[in-house]
């Protein structure tokens, strides 16, 4: 322990890789996002994970938009890896070759991050090593465009909040504003009562059914950003009044 009562990063019990890929991809309820969250940053050896596999997860999307071959020797030690891994797992990745993952790479990679990890980093020393997807590109070019912002007032549930927000705000350089001078202005209201009150994304929307605006706000640190799914915004002189939030960590910041 330290004099100021924190636990030192020998004291801690680290988090596994998937937990943190998992924290990294917005995919822990939001109380377990929240304590992974507060755990990286006081753990040096948890953040050099976290940092790693953001590093890794950026650069295989840079270059995976370049048709780059694999060696022969790579893809069969990934797809080694791969089957390894779910075996132990089947019920919860359920991928058992590379060719699964092609077909579906933004749903399996999360979970793989780790394994990935280790024969990318391995196999660095010798050759580099890029995974493609771009053959998917035109088949899901609606889904995966990184420059589509919302218009309008987009339909979702509260389980598409946390991704959305996260997609919108990596597709942009500058807040994403959008919404009625009313709805903007009961944005900012509710802001200035938050510990930071910059605004980063305001976004009407209707979810689960119900009219609500989607406000997030600066949270620690440049990537951490809170949304609040907020009713009560679209009236004049309404009173924003929560009834959902999440955190989201971006990936380009």
């Amino acid at each position: 322990m330290t004099d100021s009562g924190l636990p030192t990063s020998e004291h801690l019990e680290h988090l596994d890789t998937d937990t943190i890929a998992d924290l990294i991809e917005n995919l822990l309820p939001a109380p377990e996002a929240h304590r992974a969250r507060e755990h990286v940053k006081a753990c040096p050896d948890c953040q050099q994970t976290y940092d790693a596999l953001v590093q890794l997860s950026e650069d295989l999307a840079d270059e995976g938009r370049e048709d780059i071959p694999m060696p022969t020797d790579v893809a069969e030690h990934l797809d080694a890896v791969i089957v390894s891994e779910s075996v132990l797992r089947a019920s919860t990745v359920g991928v058992h070759s590379l060719a699964q993952i092609r077909e579906e790479p933004r749903r399996h990679l999360p979970k793989l991050l780790g394994a990935a990890a280790a024969v990318v980093l391995v196999a660095a020393i010798g050759v580099g090593v890029v995974i493609t997807t771009k053959d998917q590109a035109g088949d899901n070019a609606a889904n995966t465009n990184p420059t589509a912002l919302p218009s309008g007032v987009p339909t979702m549930s509260t389980n598409d909040i946390g991704p959305q927000a996260q997609h919108w705000l990596e597709s942009s350089k500058d807040p994403v504003l959008h919404g009625s001078a009313t709805e903007l202005a009961c944005a900012r209201v509710f802001a200035a009562g938050r510990p930071n009150p910059q605004l980063r994304l305001v976004q009407p929307a209707k979810i689960d059914g119900k009219r609500a605006v989607l406000i997030g706000v600066q949270g620690g640190s440049a990537r951490d950003i809170q949304v609040f799914a907020v009713t009560g915004c679209s009236d004049p002189g309404g009173v924003a009044s929560p009834f959902y939030d999440t955190s989201v960590t971006l990936r380009n910041r």
